[in-house]
């Protein structure tokens, strides 16, 4: 069994009181952190020895809403709002993606998020099994499962063969790792919105939905039930409770934080997309304050064009700062821990996943030490949010695997590049056929 020790470090570890350790070691080994100490600790001989060089060492960091395929869509649709954006996108899907186009953009995803330091994804898209097995063939953990919505998509499921589908799916997963994906209360009926609440509550599954991201969905949303929210909705059909991640919650109400926080659901921010589409901010220091769990995510590639965790953290503070006129609305401490620990207590992993801490799982960062952007490096937390892109990012270890090395991600299928280069004509050939400049 591999044992990795990491030394000279300063180790932001993101476990309840915030703790940083300077001139710090750990070990890694069996999977796990089994060792986080202020004082050296001695290699063996057979030990794998990695010298941080006084760079920060962090939690993985953990993209809590994307949609991993989509690479495949990057720059399709830009200069448009959301739903410009998915009437753009959604006949080029549909001709395009099957399992296998799934596969291929959810590997390419997962040698982007590794690159850039990310050890696990909540993913939302067609073809789960593909994406869950492309995943792992990249070393990236992925949170995934059947997707809900109203009208056949590219794997032409319809009511109510994708609840069945989904249901058998879902029992070949193992409990605990089970999600269900209903894209959000404007593309589902609430008898179908009821329908996914009830498999949820079957199988245990978490729910991971878009809710509450644009004004126009707002409307929509209150025209075809009845005047509600999304959050609302949500609540009275049996889908809010502490297994939902809500992606955006860019306009929720007063009364629809307090409903989330009292049933403790979590939040994605996902300040990129949301920027990008003119979607507008979500009130996170509301959110934070009202006692929400707010994650951070990116949306996928195709909205937000990258998967860059590092690009949403510094958006997640400075966007609040030019909103409120305030700069410490949203505090370097407060993004860190949102784009970490946040991250894997929305995933149902905050006991086992999300920080250094002796006994959890080893998804770990270590930055370069050495690397021009980042030096010097007074305090960690705001290097980290201002500072830090994926340039830095030196290693990266997965439950223990090492995934990227001296910046190098090491699983990369041979014939990734190829299989992309093909499906990009494709998209292209589509583009053109349907008047896409």
């Amino acid at each position: 069994m591999t044992r990795t020790v990491i030394t000279n470090a300063v180790v932001v570890t993101c476990d309840d009181a915030n703790t940083v350790l300077e001139n710090a070691s750990l070990v890694i080994e069996g999977g796990l952190i089994t060792s986080v100490s202020r004082a050296p600790i001695e290699a063996r001989a057979k030990d794998v020895l990695i010298d941080a060089r006084g760079g920060i060492v962090l939690p993985g960091l953990v993209n809590a809403h994307t949609h991993l395929a989509m690479t495949l869509l990057r720059g399709v649709a830009d200069g448009t709002d959301l739903d410009a954006f998915l009437s753009t996108l959604l006949p080029i899907e549909s001709a395009l993606v099957d399992a296998e186009a799934a596969a291929t953009g959810t590997e390419l995803a997962g040698v982007e998020l590794l690159r850039g330091g990310c050890t696990a994804a909540l993913d939302m898209y067609f073809f789960p099994g593909s994406a869950m097995a492309a995943a792992a063939r990249v070393g990236l953990a992925v949170h995934t499962g059947p997707v809900f919505i109203e009208f056949p998509g590219p794997d032409d499921l319809v009511w109510p063969a994708r609840v069945t589908w989904s249901r058998r799916f879902l029992e070949d997963q193992e409990v605990g790792t089970r999600w269900v994906g209903p894209h959000s209360t404007y593309l589902l009926s609430e008898e179908q919105l009821r329908d996914v609440a009830a498999l949820a509550e079957e199988t245990g599954a978490r729910v991971h939905v878009h809710a509450a991201e644009t004004v126009a969905e707002m409307a929509q949303v209150a025209e075809r039930h009845g005047g509600r929210t999304p959050v609302q909705v949500l609540a009275d059909v049996g889908l809010l409770h502490d297994r939902t991640v809500l992606a955006h919650a860019v306009h929720v109400t007063e009364a629809d934080i307090e409903t989330i926080a009292g049933v403790g659901a979590h939040v994605t921010h996902n300040p990129a997309s949301n920027a990008k589409l003119a979607s507008g901010l979500a009130p996170v220091r509301k959110m934070l304050d009202a006692g929400v769990n707010v994650a951070l995510g990116t949306d996928g590639a195709s909205s937000a064009n990258d998967l860059d965790l590092w690009m949403a953290m510094r958006l997640a503070s400075f966007l609040p700062s030019i909103m409120h006129g305030d700069p410490g609305e949203i505090t370097a401490s407060d993004v860190v821990r949102m784009a970490t620990v946040n991250g894997a207590k929305a995933l149902g992993r905050g006991s086992t996943h999300g920080s250094i801490e002796a006994g959890k799982v080893a998804d770990v960062v270590v930055l370069d030490g050495r690397a021009a952007a980042i030096t010097p490096s007074y305090d960690p937390m705001s290097t980290l949010t201002y500072a830090t892109s994926r340039a830095e990012v030196l290693h990266v270890f997965v439950a223990g695997a090492h995934v990227v090395d001296g910046g190098r991600v090491l699983t990369v299928p041979a014939d990734l590049h190829d299989r992309v280069a093909v499906l990009a004509e494709r998209v292209t050939e589509l583009r053109r056929v349907d008047g896409v400049s």
